[in-house]
């Protein structure tokens, strides 16, 4: 049975749309996509939908950038040890694999350091700090995406000797730590850069780097192509799920490009095991590279991911790629059996009775159960923490919110049970003594429920443009493919059509998957549904919701329909 939608159609002034369509020569729902999102101005268009790297913002209006420069140039010129201490997601590898590249290229002495998730835990901990350092002998450390509320740490450093620059990009507590720069645009007064993520930061710190050493006539700056870096950026900012709005957009527009041409081998075998042919998008980034990429330090070692972007050698990179594969094969059958056993615990759920979901278990693996609070949370559309109980009688946990809460000041109302915990208003992480399981579910319940007592629940399916008289052919969708990349803060439209009727008998694919013919107005248009039952297939005329794309296959490329939702035509 398919889950129950709600279409919401958006509304917008069809007399501005109309001038924005004829002004630029674009289709009317193009024209609505762009008017809708607030882009309507001829200067706001022509730079979206071209973006260009002199927009770039400049690097020094972070806050303490000038304060890091100074300090790296120095490191540079007194020959010293530095270390580049990362994060085990995506956005961490990245930016630790960027950071560590470019000054190495400035020919100087660089090391780098992953935490593990299971063993150190997440950002700047005493613990790994202890680590780096017994096993690097440095004097500068340079975070990056993690650091800002490492109080203790960066003041251990401190004692030791090691100066601290922080990149990153998550929320400041009060206090938060006090290093030599503090890197994070959330401290800044720039709100446009507030959004970009870890590897977003430390581009802007090299980018700033080569910026003064090129003023101040230094040859090594001149060696390092800064455009190198951009498809690691693109690639994080769209695993991160940052809004992809403002500088976010340039950095992956123009990453996306790079990436076509990377410099990085291990990048590249990454692409030629999982592209299948298909471009170079930001869905590519997003479902393909990303999780493999993750995979590492969920199922591994993190430093197993930053290895294979740092190699130079063609025959391990192939190699390496193929293991992060595997590992990622291995996270999805071990995240099925964890998303199964989650639905069976919380079957008999209650929507009315509990706005909130809390699900645990002794035998979940603490590295998958972030994605898999995630897939819950949209199956139910309620927010979902799930633990995972160790042997000591701690539970350590993931949660994922949803449109219109927020589940960090759920946390917060709840902090009473809690160890420790933190996040944002869409994901967070927790931990907390077993024994208070119950009452912190209670707790959450009650927070959920006067958060979300005036919402129904039903997940919404938002129509960009219903379409009328379009012709659903590749010049229609080549003024769609401008409107990309697609991602948080701007997502791939959703189109709609009424009165389309299936062709012949649809073809069940892997078991839960549709693939059809549409006609409507005489087109007749390949269609695709995933997790769509053939005996859920409305009969007769139908609205169907999808998206427009191009799918390539053995080297054929065949526009299509990604059906979101089908239902009888009024």
């Amino acid at each position: 049975m398919q889950k129950t939608l709600k279409w919401s159609s958006v509304v917008v002034d069809s007399e501005a749309v109309n001038a924005v369509a004829v002004k630029n020569e674009l289709p009317f729902a193009i024209a609505q996509i762009l008017v809708s999102r607030g882009i309507d101005q001829a200067d706001e268009i022509e730079l979206f939908l071209t973006p260009r790297l002199a927009g770039l913002s400049d690097p020094f209006l972070l806050p303490d950038m000038a304060e890091a420069v100074s300090r790296i140039w120095q490191a540079k010129d007194r020959n010293e040890h530095v270390l580049i201490f990362g994060d085990y997601d995506v956005d961490g590898v990245c930016s630790t694999a960027l950071l560590t590249h470019m000054l190495r290229g400035l020919g100087m002495k660089v090391d780098a350091f992953i935490p593990e998730r299971l063993g150190d835990g997440y950002g700047l901990t005493m613990h790994a700090l202890n680590r780096a350092l017994q096993k690097y002998p440095v004097s500068l450390i340079i975070t990056v995406d993690c650091g800002t509320n490492s109080i203790d740490a960066v003041e251990q450093a401190r004692k030791q000797g090691v100066d601290v620059i922080i990149t990153d990009h998550h929320e400041p507590t009060s206090p938060h730590a006090q290093p030599l720069a503090c890197l994070n645009p959330k401290l800044g007064v720039h709100p446009d850069l507030a959004i970009l993520c870890g590897a977003g930061v430390a581009f802007k710190l090299v980018h700033a780097t080569l910026k003064q050493g090129r003023n101040e006539g230094r040859k090594e700056a001149d060696q390092v192509d800064l455009r190198e870096g951009l498809d690691l950026v693109a690639l994080a900012t769209v695993a991160d799920m940052v809004p992809l709005k403002n500088e976010n957009r340039l950095l992956v527009y123009t990453g996306l490009k790079q990436m076509k041409r990377t410099c990085w081998m291990g990048l590249s075998s990454l692409i030629e095991i999982v592209r299948n042919e298909a471009a170079i998008t930001s869905s590519l980034c997003g479902f393909q590279l990303g999780p493999r990429i993750n995979a590492a330090g969920r199922m591994d070692s993190p430093m197993k991911a930053f290895d294979l972007l740092m190699t130079n050698d063609w025959v391990v990179s192939r190699k390496q790629a193929s293991v992060l594969d595997q590992l990622n094969r291995d996270r999805r059958k071990l995240e099925k059996r964890v998303y199964d056993e989650a639905l069976v615990q919380i079957e008999k759920f209650d929507g009315e009775e509990r706005r909130g979901i809390v699900a645990s278990s002794s035998s979940w693996h603490l590295g998958v159960i972030g994605i898999v609070a995630a897939k819950v949370s949209r199956h139910y559309n309620r927010p979902t923490i799930l633990l995972v109980e160790d042997a000591d009688g701690m539970c350590k946990g993931s949660g994922r919110g949803i449109k219109g809460f927020d589940l960090l000041e759920a946390l917060q109302v709840c902090e009473s049970q809690l160890e420790a915990y933190g996040g944002h208003r869409m994901a967070a992480g927790l931990s907390l003594p077993a024994s208070r399981r119950s009452s912190f579910e209670h707790d959450f319940n009650q927070a959920c429920a006067a958060q979300l007592k005036d919402l129904d629940l039903i997940e919404e399916l938002i129509i960009d443009a219903w379409l009328e008289n379009e012709n659903l052919d590749t010049l229609f969708y080549q003024k769609v493919a401008q409107l990309a990349p697609f991602g948080e803060g701007f997502k791939e439209p959703i189109f709609a059509i009424s009165g389309a009727r299936i062709q012949g008998i649809p073809v069940v694919m892997g078991g839960s998957h549709l693939r059809f013919k549409l006609d409507w107005q005489g087109q007749s248009l390949s269609a695709v549904s995933f997790n769509f039952a053939l005996g859920d297939l409305p009969a007769g005329c139908l609205d169907v919701a999808f998206t427009f794309e191009e799918n390539v296959w053995k080297g054929i490329s065949n526009l299509q329909l990604n059906v979101q939702a089908m239902k009888p035509a009024l």
